[in-house]
């Protein structure tokens, strides 16, 4: 079956001189993995350019649910990203969520409601001319609203935020997994920002690095089998 599907790229891994195995997030299908041919030379360079994380594409494949890895017929730019590849601290932010949401999702289904909070944080990231060096803390909470693990609100003002059980807490865990203030709370009130308000969210670049530190042990104690990320160190060595 012949389907015709938007897509965000996640990845891409050299096959050889002349194609490349891309994992994209589509919207028909779900998660799922390409055979893209490039070419060679500069037909080659202007593919790979498509494939960039986070990339916004429409993808052209012969659809069979037994293949684990599809063929594409085409790939096009659905979307034009103008400032992501151009700025140093978007571009490292763009190569961090694309391998969370490549290590968080194993959706191999459509799921409407997740492909478009993707695409429009991506636009976001885009678009925004402010400080990008929180988007990727709010844009990770966020992502649990469709993981199933979204934290509970702190509208008692308690001192602890308990990772295992996702929800603050007035005195400390026994267990290690947990944030304690002053941490918690501005973990509280990027909980509480406007997706569009991250910047407003006050930290320094030390709260900032331990905060991210924080949320990924946080994916990492809900999502059984998760690899390590490893992209954010990149992202740490940028924004501090």
């Amino acid at each position: 079956m012949l389907v015709s599907s938007g897509g965000i790229v996640l990845s891409t891994l050299r096959y050889s001189d002349s194609s490349v195995i891309a994992r994209i997030y589509t919207q028909k299908n779900g998660l799922r993995s390409f055979m893209v041919r490039t070419g060679k030379g500069k037909n080659a360079l202007s593919k790979l350019g498509l494939l960039q994380p986070l990339s916004l594409v429409q993808v052209s494949y012969s659809f069979d649910e037994r293949k684990n890895l599809l063929q594409s017929r085409s790939i096009e730019r659905e979307t034009p990203i103008k400032t992501i590849p151009f700025n140093p601290i978007k571009s490292c932010i763009a190569m961090f969520v694309a391998e969370v949401v490549g290590r968080a999702i194993k959706e191999e289904e459509a799921n409407e409601s997740l492909f478009s909070y993707l695409r429009n944080s991506i636009l976001l990231l885009d678009d925004n001319d402010v400080s990008p060096a929180n988007f990727h803390l709010k844009f990770m909470l966020e992502l649990t609203r469709f993981l199933g693990f979204y934290p509970e609100s702190n509208d008692s003002g308690k001192s602890f935020f308990d990772l295992s059980e996702g929800e603050f807490v007035s005195s400390e865990p026994v267990h290690p997994y947990f944030i304690e203030k002053p941490l918690s709370d501005i973990f509280g009130q990027l909980l509480k920002a406007g997706m569009s308000a991250y910047e407003q969210v006050k930290m320094t670049n030390e709260q900032r690095r331990l905060l991210l530190q924080k949320l990924i042990d946080y994916y990492r104690l809900h999502l059984d089998g998760m690899k390590e990320i490893k992209s954010h160190k990149v992202l740490e060595e940028v924004i501090s």
